[in-house]
């Protein structure tokens, strides 16, 4: 659908979310659903919404995140000394323009406008068309594929962790978490009573004594494999290297993580601690995926099937904003909305270049 004012780019956004195909309920965990806005101000296909260190030159079979991420660390190892927690690092790096496995999202769909309209000149000199991406949280009930965690959520402290470390234990971690999802999903494909997450809850929780002898005999192998295979996994030297890294960040975590919950695109709500992220009304959206293994267009189809929102016609929704239209469309959201560079991004230089272009 092409854009060509901002009263139309809102009804047309009224009128996708009016007649989306997805559970918008609340999860499982009380959260409500929410929508989100990405905007680009060109399409670039097959890596549309593909964070940015995926979309760097690959070196030696693995990405540059431990080294970018490493060597920024270190210059700057005092303002680093006082966040929070990995998640906060690393939206630290992204805020400066480090490439990181975060991508900037927005709960504005004004503010993505805006960042739409922005110019960009093709191979020729032409300005592109730019789009607004809608994605949606919560389209499932299904625990295992959560989308929407708060930055202090422990899924997020553990890939948060996980990004941070070297390479070589990365994509062995990787690979085992990946390996286990498909042993488990063959073990279990007709699953009708939920054999894993009792199993599961009975590792966290410790059921009463007799539990176990109530199983059948099917669902007793069943559950002794996955003992087996979580235990050979969780205890491996690389995974334990995990644990080590997040309780020197937390100070304190149990040995335990549901590995079928970590390799889904989902969304954090970071802390608020700089204007930018709240003048853009800013999320990310976080990108779980090990980068020497994943094309970008495998990483792009993933993100479109779990998180993009879909029009009637099963296919995700791209609200496109002719070349032609953006200074209209810029012009209008500085005039009646003050949505403009000096407030979107309100440090001294970038308020002092839009007063000088506009007084």
């Amino acid at each position: 659908m092409d854009i060509k004012s901002v009263n139309n780019f809102l009804e047309e956004k009224r009128k996708s979310q009016k007649s989306i195909k997805a559970n918008i309920t609340i999860d499982g965990r009380g959260l409500p659903q929410r929508f989100f806005y990405r905007g680009q101000s060109n399409d670039f296909k097959s890596s549309n919404n593909v964070a940015s260190i995926f979309r760097q030159e690959k070196l030696s079979g693995y990405t540059h995140e431990y080294s970018y991420t490493n060597e920024y660390m270190r210059r700057y190892a005092n303002d680093f000394n006082n966040l929070e927690n990995n998640f906060s690092r690393l939206s630290y790096m992204q805020h400066f323009g480090l490439p990181t496995r975060l991508l900037d999202v927005t709960t504005n769909a004004l503010v993505a406008l805006y960042f739409a309209c922005q110019s960009h000149l093709d191979s020729n000199g032409n300005e592109t068309d730019g789009i607004v991406t809608m994605f949606i949280s919560n389209r499932t009930q299904n625990s295992d594929d959560y989308t929407y965690y708060s930055s202090r959520s422990d899924t997020v402290e553990i890939l948060s962790t996980l990004a941070l470390m070297d390479e070589a234990k990365k994509k062995i971690i990787y690979d085992k978490i990946s390996e286990y999802n498909r042993e488990v999903d063959d073990l279990l494909k007709d699953d009708k009573n939920h054999l894993y997450d009792g199993w599961y809850k009975d590792l966290v929780k410790k059921f009463p004594e007799g539990y176990y002898e109530q199983l059948c005999g099917e669902s007793k192998k069943k559950y002794d494999f996955l003992n087996d295979y979580y235990k050979d996994i969780n205890q491996s030297y690389e995974v334990q290297c995990l644990y080590h890294d997040i309780k020197r960040d937390t100070g304190y975590f149990s040995d335990l993580i549901n590995f079928r919950t970590l390799l889904h695109p989902f969304f954090v709500e970071p802390s608020l601690n700089n204007e930018r992220l709240r003048a853009q009304s800013g999320f990310f959206l976080f990108e779980p995926y090990d980068g020497a293994s994943c094309s970008l267009e495998s990483i792009h189809n993933d993100i479109d099937n779990k998180v993009s929102l879909y029009n009637s016609d099963n296919k995700p929704i791209r609200l496109v904003i002719p070349s032609g239209n953006k200074p209209k469309i810029l012009k209008e959201l500085n005039q009646s909305f003050e949505i403009n560079q000096a407030t979107l991004f309100p440090d001294k230089e970038n308020v002092a270049s839009y007063i000088k272009n506009n007084f």
